[in-house]
């Protein structure tokens, strides 16, 4: 080299960022508000994902756990799918069962 330094510079990209993608306000409200899978041992945050136009949450564990401030209880292998109708004025909260 001459003497000259190049810069690297890392960047930090989020989901939306990636992908471009504009959150519904519906979706970016659910995302914004700190939901949390209780059960008797403890807890933790609720991580959304998206698809189809529904975020989703499923129970991987075997334990029972109720989403707040949602009020769903989920048993194992359960999703909580949320969506949103044009004209209503409450998320749609639909719990999905994957049993074999």
């Amino acid at each position: 080299m001459t003497g000259q330094t190049q810069n690297a510079s890392l960047k930090i990209r989020t989901a939306s960022a990636v992908t471009h993608d504009r959150l519904p306000i519906w979706l970016a409200v659910l995302i914004a508000t700190p939901c949390q899978a209780r059960r008797d041992d403890g807890g933790h945050t609720v991580r959304w994902t998206t698809a189809g136009g529904r975020a989703m949450y499923t129970n991987f564990g075997p334990v029972p756990e109720r989403i707040e401030p949602l009020g769903v209880q989920l048993s194992g292998g359960e999703t909580l799918a949320v969506s949103w109708m044009p004209g209503e004025t409450a998320y749609t909260l639909e719990v999905l069962s994957h049993a074999a």
